[in-house]
């Protein structure tokens, strides 16, 4: 497994994000205790647990939009650029906004009416390329399928090339065909930029096929540890209650 063969290397690497004892409560309601982590530089590293577990208050408490207890801390080497994909894009899909205009708004400073421009739209064409999605740059985004819609949102996380790149379910909805292109390309900026990847997930089989480290979350942590261990788990139950479980399963 060639996600597995990094890992040994990465335990070694000082974490780029750690996570200390981070606990957030809402209305009284615990949603995080006391979670502990480390993502390592060029690590592809997953969350996982059951819905209601965290995992997406865990992202926000990362990116800053959520206040918490603990301490959150991080050793970026660059200029510290985080690119963040979400589980949804709310947008009218009846809007006449194409896939060009949509990353043009991401390089350049005057509004999209004044015009592209061809070095504009070169540079779009480019930032496409690195999720294989430049064919789709004259299409609407109100048109795009759930796997062509990711790799859209990917690129535009990519704008400029980030040190920390987190996926919040972003390939949830997406067919097998989608979801393996989508695996690839993670994969592919992991292995040609040395990205650094914390993705959100429920496929488990995505897990297997991209992650070098796991941490599981329900409220607190269940399990961290390489992806080997993960596999060798006897019952992924422990990562989550019964019926979430169960519910997995059946969508699996």
């Amino acid at each position: 497994m060639e996600a597995e063969s990094k890992s040994n290397n990465l335990t070694r690497n000082p974490a780029l994000l750690s996570a200390k004892d981070c606990s957030v409560s809402l209305g009284g309601n615990r949603i995080l205790a006391g979670v502990t982590l480390e993502v390592k530089p060029g690590a592809l590293h997953a969350l996982i647990g059951p819905n209601g577990g965290g995992k997406t208050t865990l992202i926000r408490c990362i990116m800053g939009g959520m206040p918490h207890l603990g301490e959150i801390r991080f050793r970026f080497q660059k200029d510290g650029r985080i690119g963040y994909v979400p589980q949804l894009l709310e947008f009218d899909h009846a809007l006449p906004i194409t896939v060009g205009d949509f990353i043009t708004i991401m390089l350049k400073d005057k509004p999209i009416f004044i015009g592209k421009g061809k070095r504009i739209r070169k540079q779009a064409v480019e930032t496409l390329k690195l999720t294989e999605s430049d064919h789709l740059i004259d299409r609407l985004i109100g048109g795009l399928s759930g796997g062509e819609l990711r790799r859209v949102l990917l690129a535009q996380a990519l704008i400029p090339l980030p040190e920390l790149l987190i996926l919040d379910e972003a390939a949830s909805n997406v067919d097998e065909f989608g979801a393996r292109i989508f695996e690839d390309l993670l994969l592919r900026l992991r292995e040609e930029y040395n990205l650094t990847i914390l993705m959100v997930s429920h496929d488990l089989t995505m897990i297997r096929r991209t992650a070098s480290w796991v941490t599981g979350i329900n409220q607190t942590v269940t399990f961290d540890g390489s992806t080997q261990k993960f596999c060798n788990l006897e019952k992924f139950s422990v990562l989550f209650d019964e019926a979430a479980f169960a519910a997995i399963q059946q969508q699996g």
